[in-house]
């Protein structure tokens, strides 16, 4: 599958129903079979909590993984015994958008220090997860491609921070300085359309 495929799933993950946790929620995430094996997406910020999950930006230590951004590691927690019991010994990619991208890497990075790394992660329009390198180090051997679209603004924040990896930049700006609307999960599927 290409990037396109699973930003085409990403997508999906709004406006599917989720099998996985609760629509009015941060913590939710769909499950897909493709051809390359079991895909987790989770959706990006669209509903009340996911809002507080955001902004809840004060870093905890995690052990094994390092400093994380509280919001995000709390909405993967809520769901992670329910994702876990889903993937069991399954090969997995981990897919989001936004928030949904935030909670995928990690996911991530709590799968890989367990010794069960995912076979991909792949974030469309990521903010940042962490208050140091340590995610970074740790999905080191992670196929990890992390999206910013034109001058997305979101992949920019909370500054200070870091990323899991390194951003891939696509598209063409929409505007000439940093915006919301290069963010839209429309502006990302056309930038990796090709169109």
């Amino acid at each position: 599958m290409t990037p396109y495929d699973y930003a085409l799933i990403a997508n999906e993950a709004y406006s599917a129903d989720p099998d996985i946790g609760e629509e009015d929620t941060a913590s939710r995430a769909l499950v897909r079979t493709t051809p390359d094996g079991l895909c987790i997406a989770f959706p990006g910020t669209n509903n009340l909590a996911s809002w507080i999950a955001d902004l809840d930006a004060v870093m905890v230590p995690v052990d094994g993984i390092g400093h994380v951004h509280e919001g995000f590691w709390n909405a993967w927690l809520a769901i992670s015994a329910k994702v876990l019991d889903t993937i069991g010994d399954q090969p997995v990619t981990l897919v989001g958008h936004s928030l949904g991208a935030a909670i995928a890497v990690v996911a991530a990075a709590m799968l890989t220090a367990a010794g069960k790394p995912p076979i991909a992660v792949y974030g469309f329009e990521p903010p940042r997860v962490s208050s140091d390198t340590s995610i970074q180090n740790l999905l080191a051997g992670v196929p990890l491609w992390l999206y910013k679209n034109g001058n997305d603004l979101v992949p920019d924040v909370p500054w200070g921070c870091y990323h899991g990896g390194a951003l891939r930049d696509i598209g063409k700006p929409l505007l000439p300085i940093p915006n919301v609307q290069d963010h839209m999960m429309t502006r990302v599927i056309l930038a990796l359309s090709g169109s």
